[in-house]
């Protein structure tokens, strides 16, 4: 960590009664945050910063004495079972590792990670910035007959929230390093193209990313073809928003012949057809998006925002409904929007007013 003042207290209070010890190790803060760890009775360890985040992670493990290790950043919370423990977890025999339910921004559903794992010499990360331990668990599991098992417990990230410039400016170079030396990990040309489109750079994010699905194609493999629905939707992005629905289309056709299911994907085709004015294609895709609770919705492969099955569904319904001169239903979609959106202007009353009255007049 560094610099965390705002976002350690909340991290450590999370975990009590969960962990025996808490191992920090910072890289050169120079706000409070060495005071809060050490005030929540932190071992707090010092490491220069050299622009590798494994070398740094590393550097902890190598400190902890527990037998079991959970990872976690300042930024992100602890979510017990209820009336379970993460000793309780880790005493199943068998496993070397558990993947638990992390849910990567406000708003979005979980997915599956490995966060939990045996404190072993051999387990260590690999990387220097979106560092994976996996790979060593991978190998710690064939050498010992081991497994990895799931739990439900879970871990909330909130450090996706408010300006993210500095995060641009610190991950530029180093996912542009990270290409270089690991070409074939999807994930890095993937945010690599989506760090560029968030400076504006907007063609060399179209290339990165294209580079990204391409790599997937070649490689083939479970992960990287779920990292290049990542790029898809990132590429598809681009296009929307620099006005180039036909491109986007192509590019979603792509990935739904990866993923079909893929409700992001749909979502984004759904918008691209209706900005072509294919409206009544759009609405199969957006049919079975709206869930009633879309808290309980979990793929272990992806996070989604959680608008997609409420809101932005819906609104993209009410819109090709209305389009089509269908506007009882869209008065219905639009509703069905507003009565779960956070928009102050409330645009989506406005339109199933406006639809109320075209139902009115007709």
């Amino acid at each position: 960590m560094r610099n965390e003042a705002a976002m350690l207290g909340g991290c450590l209070e999370s975990l009590k009664g969960q962990v025996d010890e808490v191992v920090i190790v910072d890289t050169g803060s120079t706000d409070a945050t060495c005071e809060i760890a050490q005030s929540h009775g932190a071992r707090l360890m010092h490491h220069a910063w050299t622009g590798d985040f494994s070398e740094a992670r590393n550097r902890g493990l190598d400190a902890v004495s527990g037998d079991w290790v959970l990872y976690i950043d300042a930024d992100e919370r602890l979510v017990p079972l209820p009336g379970s423990s993460l000793q309780d977890i880790a005493s199943a025999s068998g496993h070397a590792a558990f993947r638990m339910k992390f849910r990567p921004r406000v708003g979005y559903s979980p997915y599956s990670e490995l966060r939990l794992f045996r404190a072993d010499p051999r387990i260590r990360f690999e990387m220097r910035i979106h560092e994976r331990i996996l790979p060593s668990v991978i190998r710690v599991c064939e050498s010992d007959g081991l497994s990895i098992g799931e739990t439900e417990a879970e871990l909330q990230h909130l450090g996706y929230e408010g300006d993210q410039s500095h995060k641009h400016e610190r991950n530029l170079p180093l996912l542009a390093r990270a290409v270089e030396d690991d070409p074939d990990r999807v994930y890095y040309w993937w945010h690599l193209g989506e760090t560029l489109a968030a400076i504006g750079n907007t063609d060399q994010a179209e290339a990165k990313l294209r580079e990204g699905v391409e790599t997937a194609r070649r490689t083939e493999t479970h992960h990287a073809l779920i990292e290049a629905v990542l790029a898809v939707h990132a590429l598809a992005r681009v296009y929307q928003q620099t006005g180039k629905a036909d491109k986007a289309l192509s590019v979603l056709d792509e990935g739904l012949a990866i993923r079909p299911g893929d409700p992001a994907l749909r979502l984004l085709k759904a918008r691209s057809l209706i900005d072509l004015g294919r409206h009544a294609e759009a609405l199969p895709l957006l049919a079975d998006l709206p869930l009633d609770d879309p808290e309980t919705f979990h793929d272990p492969d992806a996070a989604y925002d959680l608008r997609i099955f409420g809101e932005w569904a819906n609104d993209l319904i009410g819109l090709a409904q209305f389009r089509l001169g269908r506007f009882a239903e869209a008065r219905d979609a639009y509703l069905a929007a507003a009565e779960r959106s956070s928009d102050p202007d409330q645009h989506r009353v406005k339109a199933a007013l406006a639809a109320a009255r075209a139902v009115r007049s007709a």
